[in-house]
């Protein structure tokens, strides 16, 4: 018989707090209207965003429209690109959407 694979501690840690809904990275709320843009079957779709936090690698906002999770997406602000996400999770909040975005590259002075 072989003995369970052995997790170092660090990652154990990792795994168990992301597991009880913490987050790797430190989220700060934010008050910013943004634009989403991309491209799907239909052209070249907008949508008008509210951000509501953001983290090292990731941005929340709230939208009217849903959009579909794996959409890359460019995020900008009135004047200012902050970068392309990945829709990661859509979720319908009442009559609107929250919608994860994993900003890998953002732009940090931009929101």
């Amino acid at each position: 018989m072989s003995s369970p694979p052995v997790v170092p501690k660090q990652a154990a840690s990792s795994l168990e707090k992301k597991g009880a809904g913490q987050r790797l990275h430190e989220r700060l709320a934010v008050q910013s209207q943004v634009h989403l843009s991309w491209q799907d079957r239909e052209g070249a779709r907008v949508l008008q965003a509210r951000a509501l936090d953001i983290s090292r690698f990731g941005l929340l906002v709230e939208a009217e429209k849903a959009i579909a999770p794996g959409t890359l997406v460019s995020v900008q602000t009135k004047a200012t690109l902050i970068g392309k996400a990945c829709v990661r999770h859509c979720t319908p909040k009442g009559a609107k959407y929250r919608i994860g975005l994993r900003l890998p590259d953002r732009m940090t002075r931009g929101l």
